[in-house]
């Protein structure tokens, strides 16, 4: 079986979708995947799992019908040249764009995956936000009459598209934990007897890229509460400048720093390291997510949580064993959530462990692959299957 995994970061070939990848590789099927760009690093990742990269044109930060003609054509160019049994798509534009062009093409079999609808599909504020919510609903429903499967990354998605009427009738819709998380790679780090903890050295730590509607400007105004009160607690923001019009101004962050209220790490490669030196996760989101990534990565270190009620998030602190669910956009609640911690330390280790678990039992990456790989037809070599959580979560009828 042939497979062209399609997307619109290349990174996220590596950071994202790399076990599934492998996991692909090793079961036996050619792997070609494809991006906007042609990244060394991401080109030698996939090499050493025996796949070929090819790049495509194509802007990931907008959907340009006048312009997008050259994307249409070169992933029309790539599908005719690999004849692929089949794509998997994910991402919005490799989605909305993948789906009909392969079809056009002749592809056998069509996989699309919805990681996270963003804020596209939160509630329009402006005229403009509007007419680019009706454009994404179109053009969203439209490429998904083309898929032979969908996946989503949690309910409260699934529902939506649902009462929007955007799940063609008859496609299996299928819900992943999000896009799971490596368990080995991101390793258990007991907090027990940390001697900062003990001293009041909480390290309070925010993984993400810098957009206002993952909450960062609500972390930096907590983060300035508590500072005040605790001046021995740290605030940690790791993330990259985005290009997105919902980007945190560079100054804005530059201020917070000259102001001393939190570190700015920038672009971190070495994850797992960073977490490990960290005390408490927090990531005060609106952003329509589907299950956020770096929320994964805590959980599997064994990091208490902090995050709010909302679609996507909700998902890594499903009892609140491991954390708080806070309001979004609310300060005040992320720094009382915050305190606790502050004034319960011993609280940090016995969450972290709630947090380890859940990932175990719920995220891990070797789960939400086997159900990806099932619905494909590809048969997993050394998968981990947990049938219970796949009868539970997994078996969703589009137009149900």
């Amino acid at each position: 079986m042939k497979v062209v995994v399609l997307t619109a970061d290349a990174n996220t070939l590596v950071y994202h979708r790399g076990d599934l990848i492998r996991d692909m590789a090793a079961s036996g099927c050619e792997v070609v995947t494809s991006a906007a760009e042609d990244y060394p690093h991401v080109r030698e990742y996939l090499a050493a799992a025996g796949v070929r990269h090819e790049a495509i044109r194509m802007v990931r930060s907008q959907v340009n019908l006048a312009k997008d003609w050259i994307t249409w054509l070169d992933m029309f160019r790539l599908f005719k040249r690999e004849k692929p049994d089949a794509l998997f798509a994910y991402t919005i534009k490799s989605v909305v764009y993948g789906c009909v062009v392969a079809r056009l093409a002749g592809v056998p079999k069509v996989y699309a995956l919805l990681p996270g609808l963003g804020f596209t599909f939160v509630k329009p504020e402006t005229l403009k936000q509007s007419l680019v919510q009706w454009a994404s609903k179109a053009l969203h429903r439209f490429a998904l009459q083309r898929a032979d499967v969908i996946f989503m990354q949690n309910r409260d998605d699934v529902q939506l598209f649902t009462e929007l009427r955007m799940l063609p009738k008859g496609v299996p819709v299928h819900v992943t934990a999000g896009s799971g998380v490596n368990l080995e790679e991101y390793p258990h780090v007991p907090l027990e007897g940390d001697a900062d903890i003990a001293a009041g050295r909480i390290r309070f730590v925010l993984v993400s890229r810098l957009l206002i509607s993952k909450g960062v400007c609500v972390f930096a105004e907590a983060a300035r509460k508590i500072k005040a009160r605790y001046p021995l607690a740290e605030f940690h923001l790791v993330g990259p400048f985005d290009p997105n019009p919902n980007r945190v101004p560079e100054a804005e962050v530059e201020a917070w720093v000259k102001e001393g209220i939190l570190i700015h790490h920038g672009m971190v490669r070495d994850v797992p390291a960073l977490l490990k030196g960290m005390h408490v996760f927090c990531l005060p989101t609106w952003y329509r997510e589907g299950v956020p990534h770096a929320s994964l990565e805590a959980l599997s270190t064994g990091r208490a949580m902090i995050t709010t009620d909302s679609v996507g998030a909700r998902e890594c602190v499903p009892e609140g064993k491991n954390g708080f669910l806070v309001p979004t956009r609310d300060a005040d609640a992320v720094a009382r959530a915050m305190e606790f911690f502050l004034e319960n330390p011993a609280q940090i280790a016995v969450m972290g462990l709630a947090s380890r678990r859940l990932a175990e039992e719920v995220f891990d990456v070797k789960i939400v692959n086997g159900i990806i790989l099932r619905a494909m037809g590809i048969a997993q070599k050394g998968g981990k299957t947990d049938h219970s959580f796949e009868s539970a979560a997994c078996s969703q009828g589009a137009g149900a």
